[in-house]
């Protein structure tokens, strides 16, 4: 048994998978490979902000309302036109927001501030200054610009940014494919709830879930207690997949097969359980370069098992390199309590109130309420044993949605 901090090192040891070239649309949630350039300006020229007229500015000078200026319109100029025109000083030409400026022209005078006088003259009833009104190519945007930097995580608003530059491929790290198998013979694998006193795999849909959250998709299998059965599956997982997770029968009973199991597969453990409650029972090792983690069965110990060693190691293969899940500072609303000799992990809802986050220990009696209930875990550390009331706390954020604000 191993201290959660022996473990992190070697979660912290892993490298990514490898890279792949993507488009843009199929990039959501990945993690750039290699930095992103822009291909080209954005906008790609000077453009108006506003309906109205592209003038000098020093021919309306002074112009208000009492004091009105008129001009001779000469054009019109609309969004997607390509051809640019030439505006004479003196005059005006009619603009749309989008629409390039006309060569000459050093601001936009919005329509608001004008009157139409017939079709070919306009009444300028306010003043103005040059670049008024005016987008400037290259503004949001430059050629060539370092647009996303290596080890970005890519959300949609990126994405915008990125197809707004014209990048038509983005280099990111591969995801890993990642085998989950449920173990007991009292589990169901139908999902309408006919089988009369079956266990429904919750474990597995809970880990499923957090693998989609970040964009990895997963196989489900399912497992009786059978030594034989289970081999076999492990034996797939190793050579289809680039991960393999159990849940359940890792413990010291007659039926829990996995570990010997997995010895038989020729997994090599990096460790057999750790000093993290709940969760002890959680075990990590490799196989022909594929990783192997043995989470145990019971709802909260396989959720903070999975949440703090196995979804931080997957994260890693797919490119992540800051530590997962985030951890704030977050007064306590209750006392907690841990063990001296290992790291403590409760469940708990996070909020923020007042300028300040605050954090209550969810104390639901059913385990899997408990689970669903919770944003986040406060963390122990070892050596800590009690976390009054009114206290700072360590708090790993798991989502910040439905938080009070």
């Amino acid at each position: 048994m191993i201290s959660y901090l022996k473990a992190k090192s070697f979660i912290n040891k892993i490298s990514p998978l490898g890279t792949e070239e993507i488009l843009p649309s199929k990039a959501l949630k990945r993690v750039v490979a290699k930095d992103v350039i822009s291909m080209a300006d954005a906008p790609p020229y000077d453009s108006s902000l506003k309906d109205g007229y592209a003038i000098y500015a020093s021919c309306i000078k002074d112009a208000s309302e009492n004091n009105p200026v008129e001009l001779d319109v000469i054009a019109s100029c609309f969004a997607g036109e390509q051809k640019r025109k030439v505006l004479p000083f003196g005059k005006a030409i009619k603009i749309m927001t989008g629409a390039v400026i006309p060569k000459g022209a050093d601001a936009v005078l919005p329509q608001e501030l004008t009157k139409e006088k017939g079709n070919n003259k306009v009444i300028c009833l306010a003043d103005t200054t040059p670049g008024r009104n005016i987008l400037k190519k290259g503004v949001d945007v430059s050629f060539k610009e370092i647009i996303c930097q290596k080890d970005t995580f890519l959300t949609p608003a990126l994405l915008g940014l990125i197809t707004g530059a014209n990048v038509s491929k983005i280099n990111v790290y591969k995801l890993p494919k990642v085998a989950i198998i449920a173990t007991g013979s009292e589990l169901s694998d139908k999902e309408n709830g006919s089988v009369s006193g079956k266990i429904f795999p919750s474990n597995r849909a809970t880990i499923a879930a957090w693998l989609e959250e970040f964009g990895i998709r997963s196989k489900l299998m399912l497992c009786g207690d059978d030594k034989n059965e289970l081999l076999q599956l492990v034996h797939k997982g190793l050579l289809e997949f680039d991960v393999v997770i159990t849940s359940g029968g890792v413990l010291d009973g007659e039926r829990d097969l996995v570990i010997s199991v997995m010895e038989q597969a020729g997994v090599e453990f990096l460790f057999r359980r750790a000093k993290i409650g709940p969760g002890k029972g959680v075990c990590m090792g490799v196989a022909n370069n594929k990783l192997v983690f043995n989470l145990p069965g019971g709802p909260p110990s396989n959720y903070v098992a999975f949440i703090f060693i196995a979804l931080p190691a997957i994260l890693r293969l797919s490119g992540f390199k800051s530590d997962f899940p985030p951890v704030i500072s977050a007064t306590l609303t209750s006392t907690v309590k841990g063990r001296s000799d290992w790291t403590q992990f409760i469940l708990s809802r996070t909020f923020f109130k007042g300028n300040a986050f605050w954090c209550e220990p969810v104390f639901e009696e059913s385990r899997l309420k408990r689970i669903a209930f919770s944003n986040s875990v406060i963390i122990l550390d070892e050596g800590i044993t009690k976390i009054t009331k009114g206290q700072i706390a360590k708090v790993a954020m798991l989502d910040l949605i439905g938080t009070e604000m």
